[in-house]
């Protein structure tokens, strides 16, 4: 549930049936350690994750979709709402052209007709679809979807609405610490300590002792072989406690929804450039960008042509992901900390792999 949030016994099978049986042990589970809420209903099942004094633990993705798409999101998500339970692509673009056309609305006119827009659509669906509030009715989907972007098909593919998960999609909590409205304060300050700490093993899953405050860190003090055995029971991992802080440990990749470092080579370089600021405690542009130049120099099988004609490009991709994997803090105008957790990818060994690194598009 922590890494599919919102499931119904279609889209997650197995993962379903595990959650109505253990449904009273998972309930109190998020409930006590997290503080957060899962409702099970009859087909469908949604974990919220309650910002904690209007505020979310985990870090912001620095790479999160447009603002555009997220509008259509909701859009589509209110017009699916209204539509019959089985109904296509092109029927909830029609319905949001028709939503968007009234004054009440607010929102930017959505005009089908700009190859872009419809781009921005189907990502709008797709995420509807991950969330489990629209199931495809066949497994060419994903292909009528790109048939319908560039107008090869007409209908874009034939979705089941579920509309209970549709209704359970925002939390008034949830919307309301977006909007800048939080709710009170915890009244419990222990249970805002557990809560808070428990979320960045969870979420992050790093805890540093900078992060927390002298109540919080007394608390991890006192409360530490309870939470950790928490840690462990929840997720599987291993716990690994040091001095500069504590960390989960997953077994693979597939626990982590950012795997680092993957064969590609803007993860490649982003691991080398790493490596070279290691020990030093802040960093600016101008650094890291030398520090690409020298991967770029030192590692040319290493790094695509994209990379390679332009170091400042391999430091501009480097600086967002290790940013987004809180290895580099952001700290001030074009400056960034070095995290202790970054000692982890200390001396990477480079070898000839046989498998072709990944790409961005814009570096093929």
């Amino acid at each position: 549930m922590l890494a599919h949030p919102s499931i119904t016994r279609y889209s997650h099978p197995k993962l379903w049936r595990d959650v109505r049986k253990h449904r009273p042990l998972l309930v109190q589970w998020f409930d006590e350690r997290l503080g957060y809420r899962l409702v099970v209903a009859e087909t469908m099942a949604r974990l919220f994750r309650l910002p904690l004094d209007g505020k979310v633990i985990a870090p912001v993705r620095t790479r999160m979709v447009s603002r555009r798409v997220l509008v259509l999101t909701l859009l589509a998500a209110a017009c699916a709402e209204d539509a019959d339970d089985l109904t296509t692509v092109q029927e909830l673009s029609d319905r949001v052209r028709a939503l968007t056309a009234r004054d009440d609305v607010g929102a930017s006119d959505y005009d089908p007709d700009r190859f872009a827009e419809r781009q921005m659509f189907v990502k709008a669906i797709d995420r509807l679809v991950s969330l489990a509030a629209l199931r495809p009715t066949d497994r060419s989907g994903e292909k009528m979807l790109t048939g319908w972007t560039h107008r090869k098909d007409s209908i874009g593919g034939a979705y089941r609405v579920d509309r209970e998960m549709l209704l359970r999609l925002v939390d008034p909590a949830c919307r309301a610490a977006a909007l800048g409205r939080p709710a009170a304060l915890q009244q419990d300050e222990n249970l805002r300590r557990r809560f808070t700490i428990m979320r960045r093993l969870i979420e992050l899953p790093v805890c540093l002792p900078a992060d927390l405050s002298e109540e919080e860190s007394a608390y991890l003090s006192s409360q530490r072989h309870r939470m950790l055995d928490w840690c462990r029971e929840m997720t599987g991992w291993q716990v690994e406690q040091r001095s500069e802080g504590i960390a989960l440990v997953p077994q693979d990749e597939d626990a982590t929804d950012l795997p680092f470092p993957k064969v590609r080579g803007d993860h490649f370089g982003s691991l080398l450039i790493l490596d070279r600021l290691i020990g030093a405690a802040e960093v600016d542009r101008a650094t890291i960008t030398e520090a690409a130049r020298e991967v770029c120099g030192r590692h040319p099988n290493g790094v695509t042509k994209w990379f390679r004609e332009a170091p400042t490009r391999l430091a501009d991709a480097a600086i967002p992901l290790l940013t987004e994997l809180d290895l580099l803090r952001p700290h001030g105008t074009d400056s960034w900390k070095v995290m202790p957790t970054a000692a982890r990818f200390r001396g990477p060994e480079v070898v000839a792999a046989q498998q072709k690194l990944d790409t961005e598009s814009e570096d093929a």
